[in-house]
């Protein structure tokens, strides 16, 4: 027989309603953990969203005791939820790259540095690993291997999809742009 929860619907059998624990840790942890999504995909709703979803698919492993880390799981959820929200639009970006437009005209690099949406429009235009890479190891100053750790691939990955992605952001930002 399945339990009665407040409002009269049916609860999953075998599930307990979120413990203080969990909610301590959604509590804590939304906030970096949105701003990590926001970093990945540049808008706020499917930020949010990929949030919300990670801590729905996260609790189901966690309360059966399945997680070790809970910070560190919860972030590569986000980044998996992400990257699977980014693989629906991908015919759509491959096109729009198809068709780019040079935004730099008229810019010196520094203005180019300055100009979030520009430095946000080129970062879109990489592969989602290069992104992730590139908003972990810059943006959010995780390590190597915590990096590597979080996108499940070795840290010398980390390293050759970082060079790569530095390597074409310089290219689409201008000569200039070796500082970046």
């Amino acid at each position: 027989m399945s339990r009665r929860r407040r409002g009269g619907g049916r609860e999953r059998p075998g599930r307990e309603p979120p413990n203080d624990d969990y909610q301590v840790a959604v509590r804590e942890q939304y906030v970096p953990l949105a701003r990590l999504a926001y970093a990945l995909c540049g808008d706020r709703q499917r930020a949010e969203d990929a949030v919300a979803e990670a801590f729905a698919r996260v609790y189901v492993r966690w309360s059966d005791g399945k997680v070790d880390d809970l910070g560190a799981y919860l972030r590569r959820a986000v980044v998996n939820q992400v990257h699977s929200r980014h693989r629906r639009l991908r015919l759509e970006r491959d096109e729009q790259n198809r068709r780019r437009v040079d935004w730099r005209d008229g810019q010196r690099f520094d203005e180019q540095l300055g100009d979030r949406d520009v430095l946000l429009a080129a970062l879109r235009t990489l592969p989602e690993i290069q992104q992730a890479v590139v908003v972990l190891r810059i943006v959010k100053d995780h390590s190597e291997d915590e990096t590597a750790r979080m996108l499940g691939i070795r840290r010398g990955t980390v390293k050759s999809r970082l060079s790569r992605a530095m390597d074409t952001l310089r290219e689409l930002l201008g000569e200039e742009g070796d500082d970046v």
